[in-house]
């Protein structure tokens, strides 16, 4: 597969990425996940529509997918939204982030995203935590009283460290 950007940074990263996927082989990741589809998801992350004022790029590792969210999330971002965590619940990471540090605004429908990825995540099986709530975000979420359905936590490092704990717990029963 060519992208745009195929130069030679580009090349760099990629054999790395393919070197590190060779060492950690015997770790168990969802089937179908290489290196190829990684990166492919990775650039059209990053190509949002230039007169959007949100931008999301997904980062996957085979323990986590961290969809951080830069901008407002208005009416068109909140559908762009909405659509790109669907089809990351679809892949069913072992865990997904959503890294709302970057939001400037979050409409009414914003809030709404959360919940539904919240439940959706739920239901397919999917460990989803919300990471990095910019005050504007969290100022909703209060004012909402949905600080205990959403799974908010104050940084990446922090949801993600509570969905592993999550997840022994859930092995240990």
């Amino acid at each position: 597969m060519a992208w745009p950007e195929d130069d030679a940074r580009h090349r760099e990263v990629l054999a790395a990425l393919r070197a590190w996927a060779r060492e950690i082989d015997s770790v168990p990741y969802p089937p179908g996940l290489d290196i190829e589809a990684l990166m492919a998801r990775h650039y059209a992350s990053l190509r949002d529509e230039a007169d959007s004022v949100m931008t999301m790029t997904v980062t996957a590792t085979p323990e986590v997918t961290v969809l951080a969210v830069r901008g407002e999330a208005d009416v068109s971002g909140t559908m762009r939204l909405r659509r790109r965590l669907g089809e990351e619940i679809e892949l069913a990471p072992r865990a997904l982030v959503l890294d709302l540090t970057g939001m400037d605004h979050c409409s009414a429908r914003g809030v709404a995203v959360l919940l539904e990825a919240t439940g959706e995540a739920e239901a397919a099986g999917v460990p989803f935590a919300i990471a990095g709530c910019a005050p504007v975000v969290r100022r909703a979420v209060d004012a909402l009283g949905l600080d205990t359905a959403l799974p908010i936590h104050p940084t990446t490092a922090a949801a993600v460290e509570w969905l592993e704990l999550l997840g022994r717990l859930k092995a240990a029963r």
